[in-house]
C-alpha cells in the first residue's frame, strides 16, 4: 500500500514539471506585447486590483506561447495598494491568453521570476493614476 501511495505521490510531482528543452522553446517564442495585448492587461487592472489608480514601478514581459497549448503568457510586475492603503511591494503576474482574451492569472507564477524573463516599462499600465 505504501509503495502505491509513493508512485502515485511521484506520478503527481512530476505531472507539473517542464523540461529544459521546453523552456528554451518557450523561451525562443517570445515577442513583444501587441498594443492589444497590452490594452487587455490595463482593462482587466481595473477589475482584478484592489485599487488600480494607484498602480506604480509596472513592467511587462515579452509574451510567450506556452508549447502547443494555444496558450500565450505573458508577465506583469506593479506595485498597488491593498484594502488598507499601504503600498504591497511589486508582486510579478502571470497574464495568459487564448484567441485574443485573457484567460487567467496567476500571482507570483514560478515562471515570472525565470532569470531568462526581461521586463520593459510599461507606461499604460501606469497611466491608470491619471484617470
Amino acid at each position: 500500500m505504501f509503495r502505491k501511495i509513493v508512485v502515485f505521490g511521484c506520478a503527481v510531482v512530476l505531472t507539473g514539471c517542464v523540461t529544459q528543452e521546453q523552456i528554451k522553446k518557450i523561451n525562443a517564442s517570445a515577442r513583444p506585447a501587441t498594443a492589444s495585448e497590452k490594452a487587455l492587461i490595463v482593462s482587466a487592472a481595473r477589475d482584478y486590483l484592489i485599487d488600480p489608480y494607484s498602480v506604480r514601478d509596472a513592467e511587462i514581459s515579452d509574451v510567450r506561447t506556452l508549447l502547443d497549448t494555444g496558450y500565450l503568457a505573458v508577465c506583469v510586475k506593479a506595485n498597488s495598494k491593498n484594502r488598507m492603503g499601504g503600498y504591497t511591494g511589486r508582486t510579478a503576474t502571470s497574464v495568459r491568453f487564448k484567441d485574443g482574451k485573457i484567460v487567467g492569472a496567476l500571482q507570483d507564477a514560478p515562471g515570472c521570476y525565470m532569470p531568462e524573463v526581461k521586463y520593459y516599462s510599461f507606461p499604460e499600465l501606469e497611466a491608470l493614476r491619471n484617470l
